[in-house]
C-alpha cells in the first residue's frame, strides 16, 4: 500500500505529469520547483536543520551545488530571473517565462 494513501503516478502519467509542472510554472512563476520520488524540495539546500528554519532561503538555494550533486529529483524548473545558469550539466530546455526544465534523472532510477 502507498505511504499516506497516496496513489501516486504511474510511469505512463509522467509526461503529462511534467506538462502539468510546466503549466503550474507559466502560472505561478515560482523560482525554482521540483518532481521527486519520496523527497521534497527542501533537499535541494543540503542543509540538516529541522524546518522551518532561516537556512531554507532562497538565497541560500545555489544551483551549481544541486546540478553537481545527485539527487532524487527527475525534473527540475529552475527560473533564469533569479539567476542565470551558465552550465547545465543536464539535459534541459527553455521555455517560457525564464524558466527551465532540467531532466536530472528519469522515472525508472
Amino acid at each position: 500500500m502507498p505511504e499516506w494513501d497516496q496513489i501516486g503516478i504511474k510511469k505512463e502519467e509522467f509526461a503529462e505529469f511534467t506538462s502539468f509542472f510546466k503549466e503550474l510554472y507559466s502560472i505561478y512563476e515560482f523560482k525554482i520547483g521540483g518532481i521527486a520520488i519520496e523527497e521534497d524540495i527542501l533537499e535541494l539546500f543540503r542543509f540538516c536543520e529541522s524546518y522551518p528554519n532561516e537556512c531554507y532561503r532562497y538565497e541560500n538555494l545555489f544551483p551549481e551545488y544541486f546540478l553537481k550533486e545527485p539527487s532524487h529529483f527527475i525534473n527540475i524548473i529552475w527560473r533564469e530571473k533569479y539567476k542565470k545558469l551558465s552550465h547545465i550539466p543536464y539535459n534541459h530546455k527553455r521555455f517560457d517565462k525564464e524558466g527551465i526544465l532540467i531532466e536530472t534523472g528519469s522515472f525508472n532510477d
